[in-house]
């Protein structure tokens, strides 16, 4: 599976993205900078909001995402890494209220860096709203084919964010249940990819998985939000 047929496959998830939105979209501001846009996922959900500045290093994805979502007032896009040395020039001098790099971190090798940076892209009191893969016990070759160096403990981020100097405002675990699939596909099978199959059952059942999961109030979770704010 090519990694545009699996996005175009999350994609395809409107429930389970619809729950990932519900826990970020408290700490969405008006001006964002939406860091590995992919093709839109969540693009969209962010224009409601405001102006969005959509950064992504596959010129692939950022037709794909010019495409589904057409010519869109407030919505810049940019074909550029981020996580290099040199911050892109459309970006110098540019400041956001809003930072959202959702399942990006993981693959950049120089996260420190990455951090420090966001830093100064950020308005005073603006945010930075991360999603990583949680837990280091769970990196397994569905991570690695995908191309991460790591899965994030809470205090490993915590430490990191703090080091960029961020100051951090929330922090919590989700998708509980999504464990169980990760673990059995890529630890035990050794699989590289998660099957399409199961991408869509899970999400016909993830507003019955994530009310259940907000009953039990799990310690742990597949993925870990973090929000850090500017001073």
């Amino acid at each position: 599976m090519t990694t545009l047929t699996r996005l175009e496959t999350l994609s395809g998830a409107d429930r389970f993205n619809d729950e990932v939105w519900s826990r970020v979209q408290a700490f969405i501001g008006t001006d964002i900078l939406e860091v590995g846009m992919g093709i839109g996922i969540f693009t969209e959900k962010l224009l409601a909001r405001g102006k969005v500045f959509g950064v992504e290093i596959v010129p692939e994805f950022v037709e794909e995402a010019r495409r589904r979502l057409g010519a869109r007032p407030g919505l810049e896009c940019l074909v550029a890494d981020i996580g290099g040395k040199d911050l892109p020039d459309s970006l110098r001098g540019r400041a956001f209220d809003t930072i959202v790099c959702m399942n990006v971190l993981e693959h950049i090798d120089d996260d420190r860096g990455t951090l420090s940076r966001f830093l100064g892209l950020l308005k005073p009191g603006g945010k930075l709203v991360l999603v990583v893969p949680a837990h280091r016990w769970l990196f397994n070759p569905l991570d690695s084919h995908d191309g991460h160096f790591r899965r994030y403990e809470a205090a490993e981020l915590n430490e990191k964010l703090k080091t960029a100097g961020f100051g951090v405002v929330h922090e919590s675990t989700f998708n509980l249940f999504g464990i169980a699939g990760w673990f059995l596909n890529g630890t035990i099978l050794r699989r590289k990819d998660l099957p399409a199959g199961q991408m869509g059952l899970f999400n016909k059942v993830a507003p019955f998985l994530f009310w259940l999961e907000n009953l039990l109030g799990p310690p742990v979770g597949l993925s870990l939000l973090a929000v850090g704010a500017k001073p």
